[in-house]
């Protein structure tokens, strides 16, 4: 049963209001009961967060609240003192002078307790304020989003300090799983509480600076303010009179230029959530201009399995997709891609730039020039998920030679670029063709007029140029992203990236190669890696290279769950398997990486001891 404190004393206001005050004691709730006429008309229950907010923090507690009105409404009223109903009823108005100082100075308090009206009487209720999403008295947003402002600051300035993963409870994951569908709204300092508990703690840990797990990008303390006035504006950007849409062709116009991609009308490109999607769209323009013919997709046993996924969405037969060979560099082997090509079909060609499993870079220009030879059905494209970014580096530039060349480009944003998830872009040298792939007759709803916000002339519709009509806002991220720290230090962190990859590399080979190998070439910024024993000669037989196998899963495992590090799992020449290193994090430092070797070690020379392990060495 509900226990409360209450005098039943019901206090006389104006305009033949009066009020009755109730503080429950056991869960410290405040309720407020607004008669008129001796009939209730209102009732409001206010927790400790809402108290200090309505009274701009006078009052941090409902016990506080209850005590100050209690004797407020013991008190005569006056001009300095008094607790009156305003607003039609709709708010109270709590006035109250506060004494300070030597010489007893007075400044006058003064707070409002909002509410909605509600009543039995159906004519006036006709009357009655609608209700809307927004809150009645903006300060108690004003002070969450305040509160969560800095409480996301602290979380991003010392994520070093917490584990790179942390396994979720199994009680947390009920939580989240079970709860009732929520019929009634609770107080959203209470939802956030459960944001605090349950949901921060527990990320997939991207942002943290030994996370090298993926290639999975860990944004940025000027982008996380970019989505905020993103998801404020709230705007739909498939085209029209708006300033979404400008931003974004400015965004397109500077990627352009990064990937030496004409700078005019004639190319074309779409901000979308990732390079799936961007490949897709990609490969859509390509079935479009070979128009009925029968289009046959190669790729290299390095590239991405998007690629699979977008040719089987489109129709395209499991036979007439061609995995070509790699060369001992894990390219696309040139020679063996030239006499596979089918002369008597059309063939969308994909060079990577970075593979996603060693980072290993295509010979993007050997690609092009064999495109070159067929343009008329031969498709050049380029999957540069990973690196083609690594253009804002003028060191890195050399790196990816032809590229610009490409038909086609499917990169994201959302990685190397730093920008919060998600963001992806695809650039097309075939303007029109692009366009003619996707615009279709608009709705009479979606008619374009003679101006207004949907003009017939002068405007831009990106609904053209991609499968969604709905889009959110992504072009103002990157923007906010690209002008507060411009290309010049973004592409920096990437060359320090790249250097970090060989750091460590060098740290293994030249002092802990009798523990450690590095198993394949280090392009860009993607270690593999495994624990081994050097002085023995038998790492690669069949039973020792089962065991090592295992051994290195389990300490990958181990790794994760003890929050030291993310690395993910690899599979080299089909038998060996390595722990994957991607160092794409502008928050790592070279004293993670020693930190990592020696918390590593620690944790395979323990498993050694482990009876299952101990035969390696027999």
């Amino acid at each position: 049963m509900t226990s409360f404190v209450s005098n039943n004393t019901i206090w006389q206001l104006n305009d033949e209001h009066s009020v009755q005050i109730k503080y429950h004691t056991n869960n410290h709730e405040l309720v407020i009961e607004l008669f008129h006429n001796g009939i209730k008309t209102n009732s409001i229950s206010l927790n400790n967060d809402q108290c200090s907010t309505f009274t701009r923090r006078f009052c941090d507690t409902t016990n506080e609240l209850n005590e100050l009105l209690t004797d407020l409404l013991m008190q005569t009223s006056t001009d300095d003192c008094s607790i009156r109903v305003i607003d039609d009823g709709k708010s109270l108005e709590i006035i109250f002078p506060i004494y300070f100082g030597s010489q007893n100075r007075k400044k006058i308090w003064s707070f409002s307790i909002h509410f909605r009206i509600f009543s039995l009487n159906l004519e006036e209720n006709q009357n009655e304020e609608e209700m809307s999403l927004d809150p009645l008295d903006w300060t108690d947003t004003r002070i969450l989003g305040h509160k969560i402002m800095d409480d996301m600051i602290d979380y991003l300035r010392d994520i070093r300090q917490q584990p790179t993963w942390r396994p979720m409870p199994t009680e947390i994951k009920s939580e989240l799983m079970q709860s009732e569908l929520p019929l009634k709204g609770e107080s959203p300092w209470k939802v956030y509480e459960q944001i605090q508990k349950t949901i921060l703690p527990y990320p997939i840990g991207n942002i943290h600076p030994r996370f090298w797990g993926y290639v999975r990008g860990n944004g940025s303390s000027i982008g996380a303010l970019a989505e905020f006035i993103t998801a404020t504006m709230n705007t739909m950007s498939s085209g029209g009179h708006q300033s979404s849409i400008y931003v974004e062709r400015q965004i397109l116009s500077w990627l352009k230029i990064i990937m030496g991609f004409p700078n005019d009308d004639t190319c074309s490109g779409v901000l979308v959530s990732g390079t799936s999607v961007a490949t897709i769209i990609s490969m859509a323009v390509a079935k479009k201009k070979f128009d009925g013919q029968l289009m046959k997709v190669y790729y290299s046993s390095e590239t991405h399995t998007c690629l699979i996924r977008a040719a089987q969405l489109l129709g395209i037969e499991k036979e007439n997709i061609i995995m070509i060979p790699t060369n001992d560099q894990r390219q696309i082997d040139l020679k063996i891609l030239s006499e596979s090509i089918d002369s008597n079909s059309c063939a969308f060609i994909v060079g990577s730039a970075g593979t996603v499993g060693t980072g290993s870079i295509d010979d993007l220009q050997g690609l092009a020039n064999l495109c070159s030879l067929n343009p008329n059905k031969l498709w050049f494209h380029v999957d540069g998920a990973i690196g083609a970014v690594a253009r804002c580096s003028t060191r890195l530039r050399s790196l990816f030679i032809g590229f610009e060349r490409a038909d086609s480009i499917a990169f994201d944003l959302h990685k190397w670029l730093f920008i919060p998830y998600e963001c992806g872009c695809v650039l097309i040298r075939h303007g029109e063709l692009h366009r003619a792939t996707f615009a279709q007759p608009h709705a009479f709803y979606l008619a374009l007029m003679d101006g207004g916000i949907t003009p017939r002339e002068g405007e831009f519709f990106f609904s053209d140029y991609t499968l969604e009509l709905s889009r959110n806002m992504k072009s103002l991220k990157v923007w906010m992203t690209l002008k507060t720290y411009g290309i010049d230090k973004i592409g920096q962190i990437m060359e320090q990236n790249i250097d970090q990859a060989k750091y460590f590399v060098n740290l293994i080979e030249k002092y802990h190669h009798d523990e450690l190998q590095v198993l394949a070439n280090v392009s860009l910024n993607i270690v593999c890696f495994r624990y081994y024993f050097n002085h023995h000669n038998n790492n690669n037989n069949k039973t020792n290279l089962e065991l090592l196998n295992k051994l290195n899963k389990h300490l990958l495992v181990l790794i994760q769950e003890r929050g030291i590090a993310v690395v993910s799992p690899y599979v080299i020449d089909n038998e060996i398997f390595a722990m994957r290193m991607c160092i794409i994090n502008h928050r790592t430092k070279q004293s993670d990486l020693h930190w990592f070797i020696e918390k590593l070690l620690e944790i395979a020379r323990q498993l050694r001891q482990l009876p299952e392990f101990s035969t390696i060495e027999n």
